[in-house]
């Protein structure tokens, strides 16, 4: 196994980001929230409030509205692929806006699928959480508008945009097919499962 980093951001997605329906489609972050700890199931993930509610994240199988497709009950990113974003789209670029659940803070300025490919291993207090069946997270077209700040971007700008995106870049999905929850932390060491 390889040292990936470590965790730096959690969060649930409590309702869709994609607001509207067809060419005026819109992204919004704002159902985004950052939490200190997840709680990873095989439908996917869930985090307690500081008044001990429950938010089951909207690509949890269990969610009421889920948008889960199967493949995406959890997406994890990289810190540096934010770097790479405000580099290429500009500063006000917001951690986390991507919507992973788990954003991995390590030494690689770019993480591709082959290096992930086999999944990932999360260290928690109950040993160790692998997540499995990693994807490439598609970036959409209002994400790549929200990217660019232009809700009336030009085709080639939002083509361009999505190129720039994909290939890992906006994250990727996974799963956790163990059939106990994990609790995983800020700050937990993330390795590669090869």
């Amino acid at each position: 196994m390889k040292l990936l980093g470590k965790i730096a951001r959690l969060q649930i997605q409590r309702g869709s980001l994609t607001i509207g329906s067809g060419p005026t489609r819109y992204f919004d972050p704002a159902a985004l929230l950052a939490v200190d700890e997840l709680f990873l199931t095989s439908g996917g993930a869930f985090a307690r409030t500081a008044d001990g509610s429950c938010l089951v994240d909207v690509h949890h199988a269990a969610h009421p509205f889920t948008r889960s497709r199967g493949e995406n009950t959890l997406c994890f990113g990289f810190s540096r692929h934010y770097e790479a974003m405000r580099a290429h789209f500009g500063e006000p670029f917001a951690f986390g806006c991507a919507a992973e659940n788990i954003i991995v803070d390590g030494p690689a300025s770019r993480v591709m699928l082959a290096d992930v490919a086999a999944g990932i291993v999360i260290e928690t207090d109950q040993g160790p959480a692998t997540l499995t069946n990693v994807v490439v997270a598609v970036p959409c077209m209002p994400f790549s508008k929200y990217a660019l700040r232009d809700p009336d971007a030009p085709p080639e700008a939002i083509k361009s945009a999505l190129q720039f995106l994909n290939d890992g870049m906006r994250g990727f999905y996974c799963g956790f097919p163990d059939p106990k929850t994990a609790t995983i932390r800020i700050g937990a060491k993330v390795f590669s499962a090869t």
